[in-house]
This record gives C-alpha cells, structure tokens and sequence, in this order.
C-alpha cells in the first residue's frame, strides 16, 4: 500500500480526518521516493540544524546499517524523526527534545576514552552505542537524582532509539518486502501453517 493510500484509509477506518502534522510526516516519504526517482537531492531537514541532522543520520545508519535489508538510510528514517519531532511534537516537547539532543551531542562527542563519536567509522560507532546502551540502562545509576541535563540526554537518546526503530519498522519497504504482509482485503486462509504462510518472518501489521 502506498503512503497516499494509507492517509485514505487511515481517514475511512478511524472515521476522522488525518491530522496535518502527521499527514506530512508520512507524505515526506512520497516526496522522497519521488525525489530520489528523479535523481534530485534527497530532503533538507524541516526542524533540525545540518549538525542536529547529520548526528540523527549517523545515529540511524549505527543502529539499523543496510545489510541484507535495507537499512536506516534506505528508508527515510532520519526524514521521518524531523517530521516527527518538527511537526507532531507541541512547543514544550520540541523545546525539551533539542536542550536533551544537543547535550546528547555534546557529551558523545566530548568522550576523552572513544573520541568524538562523530568522527567514528562504523564499526567504533556501533561499539560505542552498545556501551552507551548499557551506561544508560543501568541499574544502579539512580537516574531520578542525577543532573536534569544528563537526564534529558538520556530521554533524547531513548527517544531517538525508539524514532529510528519504529520509522523503520513501519516504512513501506520493510512492511512489504522484508516482513510477511498480507494486502486487506486479501485471501482469507483460516486454517494454515503459520511458517509457510509468512516465510519465518514476522507480521507487517
């Protein structure tokens, strides 16, 4: 299904119209595969600065890098994040997520150990991630007490992780050419074997 597609259903079946915000969220996706057929530059961020952007590319291509699937960079990830933060978000939450991102940035590119996260290739940066993971997910760091700016780059980064994983899940080519998707309305089997039906892979939707 295409994204125009999806707005129209998505107005038919909740019977509400799509909001604007998030209506420009999934269309930047259109924009984009339009642009990248017609050979012209990809997407100018709408809300984060070049450096803002360009650690949210990095950060996406760490996390989810094209393999056998498409990755990160191959679907749009980065585009939908400043879409989503830029447009959906309200003020207050749009405030708070740039203080969070730019201490983010400050401190992974401030490491005297790792260096600067920014000047890693991608084999450093995915390391470097996997100890951040682990710094943040800490139990034993009491986290209600710590410095309110180290708290908030820790809500960034989270929320980041969350952003790029889900944008990327619910792209269209992962929901249809990697993950088993099943077209509605479709073929009604109600009695099949899950394995042959999906090909060992997980649900679209």
């Amino acid at each position: 299904m295409k994204r125009r597609e999806l707005l129209r259903y998505t107005a038919y079946m909740t019977g509400w119209a799509v909001s604007a915000p998030v209506a420009s969220a999934l269309l930047a996706g259109c924009k984009r595969d339009e642009a990248v057929a017609a050979g012209e530059a990809v997407y100018a961020p709408g809300f984060f600065n070049e450096e803002e952007y360009r650690f949210i590319t990095k950060l996406s291509d760490t996390m989810i890098p094209t393999t056998d699937t498409p990755g990160a960079l191959d679907v749009g990830v980065p585009e939908m994040v400043d879409k989503m933060v830029g447009q959906v978000y309200d003020e207050e939450a749009r405030n708070n997520f740039r203080k969070g991102l730019k201490e983010l940035m400050r401190r992974m590119d401030a490491d005297e150990t790792a260096g600067p996260f920014s000047d890693m290739d991608s084999e450093q940066s995915l390391v470097y991630l996997q100890d951040q993971d682990l710094h943040y997910k800490n139990p034993d760091t009491e986290w209600d007490t710590v410095p309110e700016v180290e708290g908030n780059a820790r809500n960034v980064y989270f929320d980041l992780k969350s952003q790029i994983v889900g944008a990327w899940f619910n792209s269209e080519p992962i929901g249809t050419e990697v993950l088993a998707y099943l077209p509605v309305p479709g073929e009604y089997i109600p009695c099949g074997d899950l394995q042959e039906l999906t090909g060992g892979v997980a649900w679209a939707i």
